[in-house]
Order: structure tokens, then sequence, then C-alpha cells
């Protein structure tokens, strides 16, 4: 017997307070798990827009963590196997994020590892060429595919040549960065003042005090990064062919301003991105993949910074398929303009985002994954819940409004890599 559906109900979120350290640090506290895990997350200030060359921030990421004035990198690899934790690092636009996950009752030992690497790094020399050559490798495999040429290209002419978030990436220029490069990446960026903590799992009072012990004993007071901007300056061009000789396939790349996740529209604006392209059984691949056959898969999505949003949508696809895929996505753009979605198919969209919401509740550690959100994109303590409420008060006038308003095929940059050749011939 086919089992009843139930729509979620109380789908809701409080977001943590943060407490001081006694360093002054805020840090928020997800505790309330059960099972003897914690998570201690740093999220450091110091990312790719206060970078004088690409991928420092990352490769100083990569590497705080391999070594320390105490231990080696074997040392530390094998007390972190021997007590079953676990460490990661990432580089973002405006900051870097270290952690560690431990079982609690080696919690005190592990805090203390990771610390030591965030404050007294060793940056092994033979571990940075490792993670250099291993990364310049990767880079020039990506290279060689048309998605990446694509996708390098739309940074720049979206963003503009001379932002940031518009740099290439070159294996030479991995391969130039050097060992005082991400040193003095690491003293300008890496202290106290410029931190803020996370800690989640299964938290108590113990827990805290070591945290406290650990982490809020770190007194390096610095200067504090700012995370502001520089302004986007999109090119003229609205489409710009890569050549790619011999590509049997071509990537396509294409970008729509909208706006910032703190603007009144964009909550809703994300639910008719959803239905045009973010699952799949959007609209783009219902009627691109599934009818027409000319793709794998389509997709658009709404990516949404601090200051900044913008629309993607995003495919690759045998040559000859290359121009009929924009103007099918120009289609049903544009269809959304003077249709209503179906209550049938809009309800089957709320009901995706309103899973993936749900997701964030399963764990104190998809929790703080989502109270790490707040502070990397700049929203606020009750955009979770004001997203449900949006889900569950948006009508379909509203979305075809919001279509008319940000789906404009006019506006539409359109980046294509392929055998330009052969695209010539097509278009």
């Amino acid at each position: 017997m086919r089992p009843a559906i139930h729509n979620f109900t109380d789908l809701r979120l409080t977001c943590p307070t943060p407490v001081r350290l006694p360093n002054g640090m805020p840090m928020w506290v997800i505790g309330n798990g059960e099972d003897e895990v914690c998570r201690l997350t740093l999220i450091m200030g110091g990312g790719a827009m206060h970078e004088r060359k690409s991928m420092i921030a990352y490769l100083t990421a990569a590497n705080v963590l391999q070594g320390n004035r105490q231990q080696t990198p074997a040392e530390i690899a094998e007390a972190l196997d021997y007590h079953g934790a676990w460490k990661s690092s990432q580089a973002h636009d405006f900051c870097s994020i270290l952690s560690i996950s431990s079982l609690n009752e080696h919690l005190e030992k592990m805090a203390t590892l990771f610390m030591n690497c965030v404050t007294q790094p060793s940056f092994p020399a033979d571990e940075l060429a490792v993670t250099k050559q291993r990364l310049a490798s990767n880079c020039a495999t990506n290279r060689q595919q048309v998605k990446t040429l694509a996708s390098d290209a739309m940074r720049q002419l979206y963003y503009g040549t001379h932002h940031p978030l518009a740099r290439i990436t070159t294996p030479e220029g991995i391969e130039s960065i050097t060992l005082d490069d991400v040193k003095q990446f690491h003293a300008e960026h890496y202290n106290s003042s410029n931190c803020r903590a996370i800690v989640s799992g299964k938290v108590t009072d113990r827990e805290l005090d070591i945290v406290e012990r650990t982490v809020g004993a770190w007194n390096c007071p610095g200067a504090i990064d700012d995370e502001v901007e520089p302004p986007i300056e999109p090119q003229d061009q609205m489409l710009k062919v890569i050549d790619k000789p011999q590509a049997v396939q071509s990537a396509i790349y294409i970008t729509l301003r909208a706006v910032p996740r703190r603007h009144p529209d964009y909550n809703r604006l994300r639910i008719l991105i959803m239905a045009l392209g973010g699952y799949f059984g959007s609209r783009l691949n219902q009627n691109i993949r599934e009818q027409k056959g000319y793709t794998y898969g389509i997709s658009a999505y709404l990516a949404g910074r601090k200051a900044d949003a913008f629309i993607g949508i995003n495919t690759e696809c045998a040559t000859q398929y290359t121009w009929p895929i924009i103007d099918e996505v120009k289609k049903e753009m544009l269809r959304l303009h003077t249709e209503l979605i179906p209550d049938v198919e809009l309800n089957i969209v709320k009901q995706h985002i309103m899973s993936d919401l749900a997701k964030t509740l399963d764990t104190p550690f998809t929790v703080a994954e989502y109270v790490n959100s707040t502070l990397l994109f700049g929203t606020y303590p009750e955009y979770f819940n004001d997203q449900v409420t949006t889900l569950e008060q948006v009508t379909a006038q509203e979305l075809r409004e919001l279509a008319q308003r940000y789906l404009r095929p006019e506006l539409m940059r359109i980046v294509v890599a392929g055998d330009a050749q052969a695209l010539n011939k097509k278009q």
C-alpha cells in the first residue's frame, strides 16, 4: 500500500546567540547532540579577497594544520588517526575555515593539537611543495576542460577583469607561491581578533571548559579584515565564445544579475529559480534534457553573496546543440513571464526546498553549518525562519511578477567554450 505523504510542519530554527571567550572571541555553541562527538570550528579572517596572489589563502589554510612547533606532520597524522579525529580546512571569499572533530573523551588533546597548529604553524616546506604540485597538476588538467574555460571567462565578464573574484588561476601562478608568501598571509590574517568560533556536537560544561582553556587562551590581537567587496564592473560584452579547437563538446555559462540575500525579493526568487532549473524535475531539465535530449543535465541556481547575487545557468552539450539550448533557456524564461506555475508543480518545488531546509535541523553539525553560512553570507538570525514563511505564503502570481523583473533574456551574459569554427557554422 502506498504510504501517505505529509507536508512539513513547524519547521523552525532558533539561532544561538554568541558568547564571549576569555580572549573576547565570539563563539556560537550548538550543543544538543546525543553522540559523544564534538567539532571545533574557527572562522578566520583572510580569504580570496585579501590575496596578493591567487590561491594563497587556500594554500595557507591547507597547510596550517600540517605541522606545529611541537609536532611533525607525521606525528600529527598519527595522533589524529590514533584518537579517531579528523581535520579540515577551506578558503572562502573573506575568510578561511578550519575545524577539528573529535570524540569528547579526546577533545582536550585534539583541541590543544589544533590550536598549536593554528597559532604556531611550522609550515613544513616539503608539505607545501606537495600541496602546490597536486594543486598545479589539477589546475593544468582542469584548464583543458571547456567548463573551466567558460567559468573563468564568465567571472571576468561578470565581475570585471580587475575584481579579485575574476582572477584566473594557472599552474604557473600556483608554483610561484613561496613559503614566505604563506607565512606572511598567516601573520597578517591569523589572529585572535580576526577569528570567530563555533563548537557543536554534544557540548557540556566539560567541553566548554576545554574550549575556553585552548581557544579562549589564544591572546594574539591584531588587525580585523574588512569585508567590503570591490565594486563589480561588468564588461559590456554580452556574448563571448572561447575557442577550444577540436573540442567535441561546448560548455555554456549564463548569468543574470540578481539581488543580495537580504533583499525582500531574494527568498521568493530562489523558489522561482528552483522551478526553472534547480532540481531534476525542473523546467529546463524536462525540456532540454528529457524532451529534446540536448544534454545530460542543465542546472539553474541563485548564487547569493554578501553584497551581490546572480542567477547562473550551466550545462555541457554536443557542439551542434549549443545555440538551440540557449534558445530554449530564453523560451523557458519567457514562459514564466506569461504563465502561472500550476499548483501541483509549485507544491513540488516548495516541498523540495523545504526538504533541504529540514536537513539543516538534522544534527548539531548541520545547524552549525547553517550558523557558519550566516557569517559567510551576512544573513541574520531569523533568515532560516523567513525562508520557511516565504515558502508557506508565496503565490504563483508573485513568482510570475519576479520572472518578469529578473528573468530577462536580453540581460543575459553568455559564455560558450568550445570549437569556435564549429560553433560559428551552427550559429
